[in-house]
């Protein structure tokens, strides 16, 4: 599964058209962020793509953990978010 690196500066919009045409390919992915601001963009856009995925009968569930990457030689703590698309009957059938 591929990893999308998320900046500070990104656009939470544009990455969540990314995540939403990702997630109807997919099903699933996982976002990358250091510091608090690109972890702030990168929950914005969870946030709006899953607003629009709702739209269509889906739901978007996330799951974040630290991991640790190495960035110019220097350990650092990353937030990563595993994001999956799940459908109505996929969600009872889990509860």
């Amino acid at each position: 599964m591929n990893v999308i690196r998320v900046k500070a500066d990104a656009v939470p919009g544009d990455l969540a058209n990314i995540i939403v045409r990702y997630m109807r390919r997919e099903g699933k992915m996982q976002l990358r962020a250091v510091g608090a601001a690109a972890i702030n963009q990168t929950v914005k856009a969870i946030a709006i793509s899953r607003n629009n995925l709702v739209s269509v009968g889906a739901d978007v569930v996330c799951s974040p953990w630290f991991s640790e990457v190495y960035i110019n030689d220097k350990l650092k703590t990353a937030i990563t978010f595993y994001v999956e698309l799940r459908w109505p009957e996929e969600a009872s059938a889990t509860a």
